[in-house]
């Protein structure tokens, strides 16, 4: 006979981890104390003052709380329950690349064990650390940003339909090639266009009618006609260039 007795599934709340947390740093000579100054936990050690905020998931917004905790703590943490399921998988170590881009440490709470897990040690935050492996790209991006001229992009859209200035100086090619029916590298070149994307054909938008001279790829004009807006603000811009100048 199966019981009609229901159980509550036990709801862990972040107070929870106070106590585990307090003897872990206790049991390695730190003294503390908890809601100080709008901190969750503080622990000190001679000159050495930690900070701490829990949280019972890894969010936005303990992220900020932990960023914020830098200002006045040494080095600072962000304790959550330990997952149930815990793997070393592609996101846990974005997550770590992300805590340690931002010098947070974090902690694993085992309530059910009463154990503390420190998954990564934190750095003391510098503010002028020079990352010099980044200036490259950082390069590349404001180059990119630069050279844009619609800003029409939304953040986690469909990449295909990515506006870059790569496919805006395609879009130009189409432009003039709407208004002229042929087109050149040189011509490209000329008006500060990336003359090699017509060889490069990435999009399939054009053909080799002979050599050195290219055409529309007429068969592919749904694809374009996607970028009408742009196409229309190109032609705009060309369309008082002399005919002839576009002629073999």
């Amino acid at each position: 006979m199966q019981s009609s007795i229901k159980y509550k599934e036990v709801v862990m709340k972040e107070k929870d981890m106070y106590p585990f947390i307090k003897d872990y740093y206790e049991e390695r000579g730190f003294k503390v104390s908890a809601e100080v100054r709008d901190i969750d936990i503080i622990a000190e050690k001679e000159k050495l003052l930690i900070g701490i905020e829990m949280k019972k998931n890894l969010t936005v917004y303990l992220l900020t709380q932990a960023v914020l905790r830098q200002r006045s703590c040494d080095l600072v943490y962000i304790a959550v329950f330990k997952p149930k399921i815990f793997k070393k998988n592609k996101t846990h170590r974005e997550m770590i690349y992300l805590l340690k881009r931002l010098s947070l440490g974090l902690l694993y709470v085992d309530v059910e064990k009463g154990i503390v897990m420190e998954v990564l040690e934190p750095t003391y935050f510098d503010l002028d650390k020079t990352k010099k492996r980044f200036i490259n790209e950082k390069r590349k991006i404001l180059l990119e940003s630069e050279k844009r001229i619609f800003n029409d992009n939304i953040g986690g859209q469909n990449k295909k339909r990515v506006l870059t200035s790569y496919k805006e100086d395609t879009l130009k090619a189409i432009a003039l090639l709407e208004l002229y029916e042929i087109v050149r590298p040189k011509d490209l070149k000329e008006l500060k266009i990336n003359h090699s994307l017509l060889s490069r054909n990435y999009y399939n938008w054009f053909k080799r009618k002979e050599h050195g001279i290219y055409i529309l790829n007429k068969s592919m004009a749904h694809d374009y006609d996607e970028y009408r807006y742009v196409i229309d603000y190109f032609k705009n811009e060309y369309k008082d260039l002399k005919l002839n100048e576009l002629k073999p």
